[in-house]
C-alpha cells in the first residue's frame, strides 16, 4: 500500500513536461533553470526600473530629462560590446561570460541601491549594461547548447524562454512597484537575486563550448561566411522585422486606440494583456508545434498572422475585435520569437554559434532604435491608420520573399541528399 502513492506521484507530469522538456537529465534540467534565471534577469534590467523613475527622481532631485539616461546607458553598451562578448564565448567559453554578466547586474544593482546621486546611478547603470551584454545572447546560446541533441526540445526550450520573459514583464515592475512604496532602493536590491544564481553556475552548469580551440583569425574568416547561409539570413531579417514590427505596433496602437475608441489606459492595458495570452500560447507549445515540420515553414506563419492582424486593426470598429486582433499578432509573435532563434542556432556552425547569435541581437537593437522613428516620419504626412497597413505589408513582403530565398536552398539541400 505504501508504494501506491509514490507510483502516483511518479506518473504525475511535470512542470517541464508541459511545454515538452520532461524527461531529462538532472544536468540538463538544472543548466536550463540557470538560462531561465538569467533570462529573467535581463528582463529586470529594462522592466524592473520603469516604476522606479519617479522615486528616484523626488529623492535624488532629478529633472526629468535626467530619467532618459538611466535607461541609455543601460542599453548603450550592448551596441558595442555585443559582438565582443559572442567572439569571447566561443573562443573562451560560456561560463566564465555567464558568472561574469550575473555578478556585474547584481553588484551594479546593489550599487544604485547605494547611490547618493545621479551621476553614481549611473555608472552603477553602466555596470549592469556590460553585464547584460554578455547575458542577453547567452540566454539563447545555453538553450541551444544543452538541447542540442532533438531540434523540437531546442524549440520547447526557447518557448518557455518566451513564456518566462512575458511573465516576468508583468510581474517584475509589480513587485517593484509595490517594494517602492518603501523605498525604491529596496527595489533595486531584487538585483543581489543574480548572485546566488552566479554561484549556482558554479556548481550546476558545465562548460558548453565546442572543445577544439580556434585562432581569432580563423574565427573571424569563419564568421564572414554566414552570408552564404540562406536560411541564416532569414532568421537575421525575422528577428529584426519582428522588433519593427513590435516597436512601430506598440509605440502608436495606444495612440490609435484613444483617438478612435478614446479607450482609457486602464483599457489600453487589458487589451495588451490580449496579446500577451497570444504569445504565450502558442510559444508554450513551440515543441509540439514543430514536431515534423520545417521551424522556417512556422515563422512565415507567425509573420502571415501578425500582417494579417496588423491590417485589420484600422478597419476594425471596436475595442473588443481590437483586443481580437492582439491576440492573433500574439499568436504570431509567439510563433516567430521561439522559431526565429530555433531556426538562427540550428543553422549557425557551433563554433561561431555565439558570434552569430551576438550579430542577431545587434540587428535586433539597430530596428528597436529605427521603428519608432520611421513610423513617426510616415504619421507626418499619413495618418495613424496608414502606420499598421505599412507594417502589416512589410509582415507579409517577408514571407513572400523569404520563400523565394528558401525555394533555391531547399532544391540544393534535397539535390545534394539524392
Amino acid at each position: 500500500m505504501a508504494s501506491l502513492p509514490l507510483a502516483s506521484r511518479a506518473r504525475r507530469p511535470s512542470f517541464g513536461a508541459l511545454f515538452g522538456l520532461g524527461g531529462l537529465p538532472a544536468e540538463t534540467r538544472r543548466g536550463l533553470a540557470i538560462a531561465f534565471s538569467t533570462s529573467v534577469a535581463v528582463v529586470m534590467g529594462v522592466n524592473m526600473v520603469y516604476p522606479l523613475l519617479p522615486p528616484m527622481m523626488a529623492e535624488l532631485r532629478l529633472d526629468k530629462s535626467s530619467l532618459a539616461l538611466v535607461m541609455t546607458v543601460y542599453t548603450l553598451p550592448a551596441i558595442f560590446l555585443a559582438p565582443v562578448t559572442g567572439a569571447l564565448a566561443d573562443l573562451w567559453g560560456r561560463r566564465p561570460l555567464l558568472i561574469g554578466g550575473l555578478a556585474l547586474m547584481g553588484l551594479g544593482g546593489i550599487a544604485v541601491a547605494l547611490a547618493p546621486s545621479l551621476i553614481w546611478v549611473l555608472a552603477a547603470r553602466i555596470v549592469q549594461g556590460v553585464g547584460a551584454s554578455a547575458l542577453s545572447p547567452l540566454t539563447i546560446l545555453l538553450l541551444s547548447d544543452l538541447t542540442e541533441s532533438e531540434a523540437a526540445r531546442e524549440a520547447s526550450a526557447q518557448g518557455l524562454k518566451v513564456v518566462l520573459d512575458r511573465v516576468a514583464i508583468a510581474a517584475v515592475p509589480a513587485a517593484a512597484g509595490l517594494l517602492a512604496l518603501r523605498s525604491w532602493r529596496l527595489a533595486f536590491g531584487l538585483y543581489a537575486l543574480t548572485l546566488p544564481v552566479a554561484l549556482l553556475s558554479l556548481a550546476w552548469l558545465a562548460e558548453t563550448k565546442p572543445p577544439e580551440r580556434r585562432s581569432v583569425r580563423g574565427y573571424v574568416g569563419s564568421l564572414g561566411g554566414i552570408g552564404r547561409r540562406p536560411r541564416l539570413l532569414i532568421a537575421f531579417g525575422a528577428g529584426s522585422l519582428r522588433f519593427f514590427l513590435d516597436y512601430g505596433y506598440f509605440t502608436y496602437l495606444p495612440l490609435f486606440l484613444t483617438l478612435a475608441y478614446h479607450s482609457s489606459p486602464a483599457v489600453v492595458g487589458l487589451l495588451l494583456a490580449c496579446f500577451a495570452a497570444g504569445a504565450m500560447l502558442t510559444a508554450s507549445q513551440a515543441g509540439r508545434i514543430s514536431r515534423g515540420r520545417d521551424p522556417a515553414h512556422l515563422l512565415f506563419v507567425g509573420f502571415v498572422l501578425s500582417g494579417a492582424a496588423l491590417i485589420a486593426v484600422p478597419v476594425l470598429r471596436t475595442e473588443a475585435l481590437a483586443g481580437v486582433c492582439l491576440f492573433v499578432y500574439g499568436l504570431g509573435n509567439g510563433l516567430i520569437s521561439p522559431f526565429q532563434k530555433n531556426v538562427l542556432t540550428r543553422s549557425s556552425p557551433p563554433e561561431i554559434r555565439a558570434g552569430v547569435i551576438s550579430l542577431d541581437r545587434l540587428l535586433q537593437q539597430v530596428a528597436k532604435t529605427v521603428s519608432p522613428a520611421a513610423m513617426g516620419a510616415i504619421m507626418l504626412v499619413a495618418s495613424t491608420q496608414t502606420v499598421f497597413w505599412i507594417l502589416g505589408a512589410l509582415s507579409l513582403a517577408s514571407v513572400a520573399l523569404a520563400a523565394v530565398v528558401v525555394r533555391p536552398w531547399s532544391r540544393q539541400t534535397a539535390f545534394a541528399l539524392a
